[in-house]
């Protein structure tokens, strides 16, 4: 195998994260690091890892959250088409209104950039970096009006409160879409 393929194997393996590679294979990342692939083998490399994203989605409906956050997290790298695949995460959070409530707020939270790193979500991305902010703005509609009360709080950690963690990702989301939006909507 050539060094090359030894990067890609990595590089696959942390799905992209050169933090996580230096942390867990300081060789690995040493290999990167001097290889120094540029944007099109990395766009290549981030192709594969989406692909592989995308057909794991729907494995585990209890962790989608998961996985469409590590979409969410390739995707920022922009080293790919981010219309294409953009528009196919679109295509499937169409579908998460179904999920159940845990996923949704995860989801949102994702979205929404998690609070204190608003430009590491999907709607900075989606405003700043592609042409389908009023998609996302219909899909994120669709998929953050659902109902909450005392009764759906769970026994875990992060979510004795559902209700207000519901609250606060939406209104995180509102923030981050009032930060990077560029049209100006009535309803979100």
């Amino acid at each position: 195998m050539n060094k090359t393929d030894l990067v890609k194997d990595s590089y696959i393996k942390y799905q992209g994260s050169t933090f996580y590679m230096a942390r867990e294979d300081r060789r690995a990342y040493e290999q990167y690091k001097s290889l120094n692939p540029g944007q099109d083998l990395l766009g290549n490399w981030d192709e594969e890892i989406l692909e592989d994203l995308f057909a794991k989605l729907w494995k585990d409906e209890a962790n989608v959250w998961y996985i469409h956050s590590s979409i969410v997290r390739v995707l920022n790298r922009r080293y790919v088409d981010l219309n294409y695949w953009v528009s196919r995460l679109l295509d499937e959070m169409e579908k998460m209104t179904e999920l159940d409530k845990k996923n949704k707020i995860i989801i949102i939270e994702t979205m929404s950039g998690h609070n204190s790193k608003e430009d590491k979500g999907g709607v900075h991305l989606i405003c700043l970096y592609t042409d389908l902010e009023e998609r996302m703005v219909k899909v994120m509609n669709e998929l953050k009006s659902f109902y909450c009360d005392d009764y759906d709080n769970l026994n875990e950690i992060g979510w004795n409160n559902i209700v207000d963690r519901h609250l606060c990702a939406v209104n995180d989301y509102v923030r981050a879409y009032k930060k990077f939006g560029k049209l100006k909507l009535s309803t979100l």
